[in-house]
């Protein structure tokens, strides 16, 4: 006698919400009629077999498949959505109290993110990404205040130090006494971005794969490297170049493999300079006095730019957003 399973319940009802486990489940009767000293083990075993003469396969963190005979294929049996497969995440074995040949096999299935368009395009939902906004000062040391910020200038995707390093007085008025900074508030703009992120799972071949189901590795150097601690080289959400610093981008648990990903930009009215006196080669500040108030001013001030790394993110939204979340972001801030 060979195994067989029935159907008690399919994985028909899915519960989808934003920013919260997409979730579906069925229940099958396995028959072991035949068959001996069948425990819980044997049938979890039996289930992550692939056995095509039993046509079912089920495991912990994999896709539930059933084999296709006509196909002579392993398919996925479970709803398609915008963050891939759904995978298993619960399996409960119990035996029939009436028939020790009998096992009742309940699993729980869950992924991420709007349902896919049956028609082959787009999702049935929105994008699950938000951003948070917080308008805040920043007390830099000045020597001059009304001064007009650089426009930075990108060649090859970098920065280069025209404007910022010219020789030439940044203008404004002067606030400094006896040659010392005062703090002046700064316009600054926190942005947080959060969306939600799959990192990779293990396929039935035991590869590890992404939503797409191609191989898939997480470079978190990266991130330091290419971006956190950088300017944007091209206008993005409405800010000019060189005016948000990706101060970080985080990582956080959310429900197995997905993750909580947020990414922190700050905005600087001053496009993250400060200022600095010009120094002469006797190692002394020149100066101009006030005649009104008997003061000195110092008397050529210029930028200090210590952020020369830049970042830019794509069309396509690579390496952090899709499609959809990339639309809401060019869309609705400009």
């Amino acid at each position: 006698m060979t195994w067989s399973y029935k159907l008690l319940r399919g994985g028909d009802d899915l519960d989808v919400k934003p920013f919260e486990p997409a979730t579906s489940g069925a229940v099958v009767l396995v028959d072991t009629t035949g068959e001996s000293n069948v425990t819980a083990a044997t049938v979890f075993q039996k289930l992550a077999s692939r056995d095509t003469a039993f046509g079912l396969a089920v495991q912990e963190g994999s896709t539930v498949e059933r084999y296709d005979v006509a196909s002579s294929a392993w398919v996925d049996d479970n709803p398609s959505l915008s963050y891939g497969p759904m995978l298993v995440r619960e399996i409960a074995v119990v035996e029939h109290p009436d028939d020790s040949d009998l096992w009742r096999v309940e699993f729980t299935v869950s992924s991420f993110g709007p349902v896919m368009n049956g028609a082959g395009s787009g999702t049935l939902g929105s994008p699950q990404i938000s951003v948070g906004v917080v308008a805040r000062p920043r007390m830099a040391p000045a020597y001059r205040c009304d001064v007009t910020t650089p426009t930075d200038i990108v060649v090859s995707a970098a920065f280069t130090e025209a404007p910022w390093i010219d020789g030439v007085d940044i203008g404004g008025k002067s606030v400094d006494i006896n040659t010392s900074p005062v703090s002046i508030p700064i316009d600054q703009t926190l942005i947080t971005i959060q969306w939600v992120v799959r990192w990779p799972f293990q396929a039935w071949d035991t590869t590890w794969v992404g939503a797409d189901g191609n191989a898939l590795i997480i470079d978190i150097e990266s991130l330091a490297k290419n971006y956190v601690g950088g300017r944007n080289l091209t206008a993005w959400m409405g800010f000019p170049i060189g005016s948000l610093l990706m101060e970080s981008v985080e990582f956080q648990p959310l429900h197995h493999e997905f993750k909580t990903a947020t990414m922190t930009l700050i905005f600087d009215q001053w496009h993250h300079a400060n200022q600095m006196p010009l120094v002469n080669p006797q190692f002394n500040i020149p100066t101009t006095p006030n005649l009104t108030t008997t003061m000195s001013h110092t008397t050529t001030v210029l930028w200090n730019q210590t952020f020369w790394d830049g970042w830019e993110i794509p069309a396509n939204g690579g390496p952090f957003f899709n499609a959809g979340e990339m639309d809401y972001l060019t869309t609705v801030f400009v």
